[in-house]
């Protein structure tokens, strides 16, 4: 049975004479013609990860620090001014395990494209290279050679920058929670008592107020440091973005998805079961 009319061809590979409806393996066959081996080439599977909660436990501890700071900046005069400083401080918490999720994520397809690439690799130069020569093993060994294995190398090396990126995120947004929170707990005690002696002593009123610029300017400082962080990992997720649009291109026609994959150019004879004896000859064979 040929391949339709309106698909790419498909190539037979000897011992598979009807590939079967999305099994994703390379059928192997030694000179005799029968199967002796098949090479897995599985999508990579993220594992379940749970969420330690760390986060949710952040927050929880964080919210009654906010509400005595926030008090005594109501008091403190300042209140407008560093109540929008704590709002932008905060806003920007995350939760790290997110950026840890994806940096698993990305480490584990890196892992698979790598497998996949060496079963490839291993079997067709192990099993079908010394055992079979003809139009199809040269066409299959220029596809595994130049393309399937610079393609996987190229997505392999995307996914590690990836990993890359986002455990330098992971750390960044995990340092800047703690930062936020620590500088919280260590203000809160002290804003708290002043603000309970301003009402009356005007010496801790004006200790109030100093205090809580010193407490407003550290706020200012972490969200800076927040800016400075976002606009620099931006700029590395950018340069993968234009990476994997590279890609694109090699994969897709125009570099669009939506176009279907590239054809791979193969001779339609390659997929006609009944044109495989003439496309694949056993090395020896005509000895």
């Amino acid at each position: 049975m040929s391949t339709p009319p309106n698909q790419p061809p498909k190539l037979i590979v000897p011992g598979q004479s009807t590939p079967p409806q999305g099994n994703q393996q390379l059928f192997l066959a030694n000179r005799n013609n029968t199967v002796s081996g098949t090479v897995q080439v599985k999508p990579a599977a993220a594992a379940a990860r749970t969420d330690p909660g760390f986060f949710k436990r952040l927050v929880t501890g964080l919210n009654p620090l906010r509400q005595n700071t926030r008090a005594a900046m109501a008091m403190s005069g300042l209140g407008a001014g560093a109540l929008a400083m704590d709002v932008a401080a905060t806003l920007n918490l995350g939760n790290p395990f997110l950026f840890y999720d994806r940096r698993e994520t990305w480490k584990e397809m890196s892992g698979a494209l790598e497998g996949n690439r060496s079963n490839l690799w291993r079997g067709y130069f192990d099993q079908i290279s010394p055992n079979w020569k003809g139009t199809a093993a040269e066409t299959l060994q220029q596809y595994v050679r130049f393309n399937v294995n610079g393609l996987f190398s190229q997505l392999g090396k995307v996914g590690d920058e990836m990993s890359g990126a986002m455990h330098g995120q992971y750390k960044e947004v995990l340092e800047y929670d703690l930062s936020v929170f620590g500088l919280y707990a260590a203000s809160a005690p002290i804003l708290r008592s002043l603000a309970a002696m301003s009402t009356t002593h005007p010496v801790a009123r004006v200790a109030l107020m100093t205090q809580v610029g010193v407490f407003t300017t550290a706020l200012g400082n972490l969200v800076k440091q927040f800016a400075d962080v976002y606009n620099s990992y931006e700029g590395d997720l950018n340069k993968l973005e234009l990476k994997l649009n590279d890609l694109k291109g090699a994969f897709y026609n125009s570099g669009d998805p939506a176009k279907g994959p590239r054809d791979l150019r193969l001779s339609p004879a390659l997929a006609d079961p009944q044109r495989t004896d003439d496309m694949w000859k056993p090395k020896g064979a005509d000895l």
